[in-house]
């Protein structure tokens, strides 16, 4: 005799069964944590202290027509000191991102700047979420195990960083993975037009786009749409603040970075491989040296990038891997990045997760790669603050990055050698 189970019993029946449970705990005890390291930073993120204050900035002045004058600084100093405490020259933030983004923040800009501040943090909480909801059918190992990765990413400490700072990286993440997916199913060209859409941070998305140009088996369908997405982006751009604006963006970008940068930012801060040289190297040598020595080793580390990914674009596993040491390569190399830009690793740690899962840890440098996981994925239990901290993670990511390459190149003689 049949038993007939009505929709709602048998959804229900899903929707609490063991494996949902454990997962919808994992994502209640991460939020929770989350919502509590923001809470106690709410006076800081309320009074205008997070980077926030720079993309409300931004917003105000487009939302009040004045998008033409975006990139005067005298114009940007007086909005973002009406509101928050960045009143002095000392304490001002400007906005160095493209046009285009300021869309994203037009319509919170009409709330009060505490309310906005909270606003977006809630805007960005699920996107971490959604990262790993988007690669369940392309990680095996995630999608059996997702629990674990809820956790993983909920403590990851660069997604805590990005989500208090009130910055854009975790939505540089979701359109990383984006990438990604498209990528891996052979839609090269749409995997371009969702990387072209990182541009409001140029120095990840040309890096990124040359990486991938280099050693995906696809360069020109990547390139075309990057290129393509670019132009009509560029065009958005014009149509909202002006051409004058859009001009004026390459050399408030330049002046960014050889002068507010150096001198507000603190350089050896970065837990990329510049902020690593900073620390290390910079008290020895000359500014002229020093920028060719980083110059040197950041081009080494390109190379090594590529060397290792070079023809690995034919299988799932080779995309993987190869998207994998992209991405790592170009936190590590780009020329500006603190703390919540380390929230893009968080894609190749998966991936690598998954292909340590698959591969075994039958051999050191897996062992040592996975030593490496464990340590990013703690970094936020560890009493490491200050320069310390940061060096710890450039230092990880270094190691990371190298053993990488190290697994890249042997299985690339592995392949070799069947053929």
């Amino acid at each position: 005799m049949n038993v007939i189970v009505s929709p709602a019993k048998l959804f229900f029946s899903r929707l609490f069964s063991r494996r949902h449970v454990i997962i919808g705990s994992a994502v209640l005890i991460t939020f929770l944590y989350q919502f509590g390291v923001a809470w106690m930073l709410r006076g800081q993120m309320e009074k205008g202290y997070s980077d926030f204050s720079c993309f409300y900035t931004g917003g105000k002045i487009v939302a009040s027509g004045n998008g033409g004058n975006l990139y005067d600084l005298a114009t940007q100093q007086r909005v973002e000191g009406a509101y928050t405490v960045r009143s002095n020259a000392a304490g001002f933030l400007p906005y160095p991102h493209a046009p285009l983004e300021t869309l994203i923040f037009v319509p919170i800009v009409a709330f009060p700047y505490s309310t906005a501040c909270w606003i977006w943090w809630w805007i960005n909480l699920p996107l971490g979420y959604l990262v790993l909801y988007l690669l369940r059918s392309h990680i095996p190992r995630l999608n059996a195990h997702l629990e674990l990765a809820v956790l993983g990413a909920g403590f990851f400490l660069p997604l805590l960083s990005a989500e208090c700072q009130g910055q854009d990286s975790v939505l540089s993440l979701l359109l990383f993975t984006i990438c990604f997916i498209h990528l891996a199913s052979g839609r090269a060209w749409t995997a371009g037009a969702a990387l072209a859409l990182t541009t409001y941070k140029p120095q990840l998305a040309l890096l990124m786009m040359a990486v991938l140009f280099v050693t995906s088996a696809r360069r020109w369908r990547i390139l075309a749409g990057f290129v393509q997405s670019c132009l009509a982006l560029a065009l958005l751009s014009i149509a909202l603040v002006g051409w004058r604006a859009c001009a004026a963006y390459p050399a408030f970008v330049r002046s960014f970075a050889s002068g507010y940068d150096d001198l507000h930012s603190r350089t050896d801060m970065m837990p990329n491989l510049r902020g690593l040289m900073t620390a290390l190297f910079s008290a020895h040598l000359s500014h002229s040296a020093f920028v060719l020595a980083v110059g040197a080793v950041s081009a080494l580390f390109v190379l090594a990038a590529v060397w290792a990914s070079w023809g690995k674009g034919g299988s799932a596993k080779g995309v993987q891997l190869q998207f994998a040491l992209a991405v790592t390569v170009t936190v590590m190399v780009a020329y500006h990045g603190f703390l919540h830009d380390m929230v893009l690793l968080l894609l190749p740690l998966l991936l690598v997760w998954n292909w340590l899962e698959e591969t075994g840890l039958d051999a050191w440098r897996r062992k040592l790669m996975a030593a490496c996981l464990l340590l990013f994925f703690s970094l936020t239990f560890l009493s490491i603050q200050g320069k310390q901290g940061i060096l710890v993670d450039a230092c990880a990511a270094v190691v990371f990055f190298a053993l990488l390459c190290w697994e890249g190149g042997c299985t690339k003689r592995q392949m070799e050698s069947q053929v």
